[in-house]
């Protein structure tokens, strides 16, 4: 099975961004993807053995004065701004730390904020614009810890300049569905984010074949697309919207999806539809780095293997879990591994995990499940009463051939500080259990 960097390493090679992994403890460069090889000069297959990071990357003879290795940990992003002299670039910056054996790794992707500075060069003569749109970015890049706030939060701040009723984001490339992600409406406008989920593309075909020629959609009365449009009619109407300004969200010459606004003031429609224009290209830089985070999260805190959450997940959970409230644990032990992987081969091994995996994600209620070790699995079960943990418990005993599973259980009323006491009797109940199985003869020799 390939380790986290190393599928890390595939995701991240064919990235726009400049992405490097280093030994923290000797600074040796371990990995450059392809854009940050081709930004120093080095090419696709040149070695990186005895190569270190400052001077390769920062051209000094010792390690970097502002180096952030001293802030970084598993599982958490360090964010920060730097100007690289070696290229001449300023760069937005977030670093973590993978465990990779007994080597920590830094792994460093670098946003380079030469793109954004164009785009604002090329409103300098619309002065009100330019202050609107910094602003409306500050306020973004200021909440970058939250893979989603920032997309909202500028949504927010222009909705609020502009005036209008309600400005959102449909994502959804064509032929699909379309869905309402993002919106804001003004104080007294209903939402209508739940009423816009899954909206067949069909109703904005017409909108999409605009886009594609580049231009807007604007709309002065809605009641003009009654008989031409009826579909795209009856999804507007209802939300009394009498008139609407829409942009699209363009990568690549594919169109991704687009936003708008419902009800702008009409005497400032062409203001309107200049400010949108330039805000694509922000929203789409958002967006990229939104998808790429939740990817590097989703790398952190979850198995590869089998979906579950790891330990670097449950650290995240336990930091946000209350002393008052109770807590449930079930431990799992995935019975006949060793033998499946010895005799079939470790492809059947991984099915193995991947079905228990899923089996205790149907009996548990919604209840998160933690991959803890090779073979063992927790489902952590907060802030539910006693009856219903032993019927989740009752639920996962009745395994039906479909896995074999040894098990311990443990509940209290209130967790306090105890969780890793109570994860250690449940973990030695299962260790009873897997050792009464294997008296009783009911498991294949390990």
């Amino acid at each position: 099975m390939e380790s986290q960097l190393e599928v890390m390493k595939r995701f991240l090679e064919p990235l726009h961004e400049i992405v490097y992994m280093a030994d923290m403890d000797t600074y040796e460069l371990y990995y450059m993807n392809g854009q940050a090889r081709r930004c120093f000069g080095l090419e696709p297959d040149e070695p990186l053995e005895g190569e270190r990071c400052y001077a390769l990357l920062q051209g000094r003879d010792t390690p970097c004065p502002f180096c952030t290795n001293d802030k970084l940990q598993c599982g958490a992003f360090y964010e920060w701004v730097y100007y690289n002299s070696a290229l001449q670039r300023h760069f937005a910056v977030k670093d973590t730390m993978v465990p990779q054996g007994d080597r920590r790794i830094r792994v460093e992707l670098s946003f380079d904020m030469s793109t954004e500075a164009q785009q604002k060069n090329t409103i300098r003569s619309y002065e009100s614009n330019e202050q609107l749109l910094n602003e409306a970015l500050r306020v973004a890049l200021s909440c970058y810890d939250d893979q989603e706030e920032p997309v909202q939060a500028f949504l927010s701040y222009m909705g609020g300049k502009l005036g209008g009723d309600r400005m959102y984001i449909f994502e959804g490339t064509e032929g699909n569905t379309v869905t309402n992600t993002y919106e804001w409406c003004k104080p007294g406008v209903e939402s209508q984010l739940a009423n816009l989920q899954a909206v067949p593309w069909e109703a904005v075909r017409r909108w999409y074949e605009a886009f594609h020629r580049g231009e807007h959609v604007i709309l002065y009365n809605v009641e003009e697309i009654r008989e031409q449009e009826p579909e795209l009619y009856q999804v507007l109407q209802p939300q009394a919207i009498h008139s609407l300004i829409a942009c699209p969200i363009v990568s690549h010459d594919r169109v991704m999806g687009f936003f708008g606004m419902d009800n702008p003031p009409l005497n400032n429609l062409y203001h309107i539809s200049t400010i949108l224009d330039i805000m694509s290209n922000f929203i789409l830089c958002m967006f990229h780095r939104r998808d790429l985070l939740g990817r590097l999260e989703r790398m952190s805190y979850y198995d590869q293997l089998t979906g579950a959450l790891n330990r670097h997940g449950l650290a995240r959970t336990l930091e946000q879990m209350e002393p008052e409230e109770s807590v449930g644990i079930l431990y799992c032990d995935v019975m006949g591994l060793k033998h499946i992987n010895d005799t079939l081969g470790h492809e059947h091994g991984d099915a193995l995990l991947r079905r228990a995996y899923q089996f205790l994600v149907e009996r548990c209620q919604g209840q998160p499940v933690f991959r803890l070790g090779g073979d063992e699995f927790m489902v952590l079960c907060e802030d539910v009463d006693r009856l219903t943990f032993n019927a989740i418990v009752q639920a996962v005993s009745e395994q039906e051939g479909r896995v074999d599973m040894a098990m311990g259980s443990v509940w209290k009323e209130r967790v306090g500080d105890s969780f890793y006491a109570l994860l250690s009797q449940a973990d030695q109940e299962m260790y009873d259990d897997k050792h009464y199985r294997r008296l009783q003869g009911q498991i294949c020799r390990e």
